[in-house]
């Protein structure tokens, strides 16, 4: 029987740092000013996102109070509750949270080491057939 292939799983830190850095990508690619939110500490008229160890808050912040807290367990809920507070409308909250799950599985995805194939400049994908005038494309498994 054949061996079942898996990621490699990330640290805990490796993983709360994949999710922020994707998650102010998210908010700049969807227009959303940065006085809008902060991300780990207290900040006036803003959704904030802290670390409050062993969970997460997600909070309003207002005349120097915390309001409507939740807290979660895992840095994603938190993600997601923060991008659902400054999304301007449910299609927008949409399309933020579809870049941030994007962006997440592409980090991912290079993460194991995989990366874009890109071909070398000096070679084409046409290559003459032995013997004859006529081109074919270049075998994609061919070395290189």
């Amino acid at each position: 029987m054949g061996k079942i292939l898996r990621e490699p799983a990330l640290t805990q830190k490796e993983e709360i740092d994949l999710y922020l850095t994707v998650l102010m990508k998210a908010l700049e690619h969807s227009d959303i000013p940065e006085e809008f939110c902060s991300i780990g500490e207290y900040a006036e008229e803003a959704v904030c996102l802290e670390k409050h160890d062993p969970s997460w808050l997600v909070y309003d912040g207002e005349r120097g109070k915390k309001y409507n807290i939740k807290t979660y367990w895992n840095c994603k809920d938190a993600c997601y509750d923060l991008m659902s507070r400054v999304a301007e409308s449910d299609e927008a909250e949409k399309e933020m949270k579809d870049f941030f799950n994007m962006e997440c599985e592409k980090k991912r995805f290079h993460g194991l080491g995989y990366k874009d194939h890109k071909k070398p400049d000096n070679k084409s994908d046409i290559v003459p057939m032995m013997g004859t005038e006529e081109f074919k494309p270049r075998a994609g498994t061919a070395l290189r």
